[in-house]
């Protein structure tokens, strides 16, 4: 696991493996969610994760884009 200093959940760290390959392999306009979604994730559970990898620095936005830090 990533040491942001909040640490998350194993459901959280498989959405992040996920979006970091996303992150790189997608065109910027594609929604995280949906492409949770599109891995098997309900609306709720993709929305949920998202929201809570922002909210503990294991993603962050930038001009509506979806970022994530470097790791130390």
């Amino acid at each position: 696991m990533r040491d942001s200093g909040t640490p998350i959940n194993a459901s959280e760290e498989t959405a992040l493996d996920h979006l970091e390959q996303y992150v790189d392999a997608l065109p910027d306009d594609e929604d995280p969610v949906a492409h949770l979604m599109d891995l098997g994730s309900e609306r709720t559970d993709a929305r949920a994760h998202v929201e809570q990898l922002l909210s503990k620095g294991y993603l962050y936005e930038v001009d509506d884009e979806l970022r994530i830090p470097p790791r130390p």
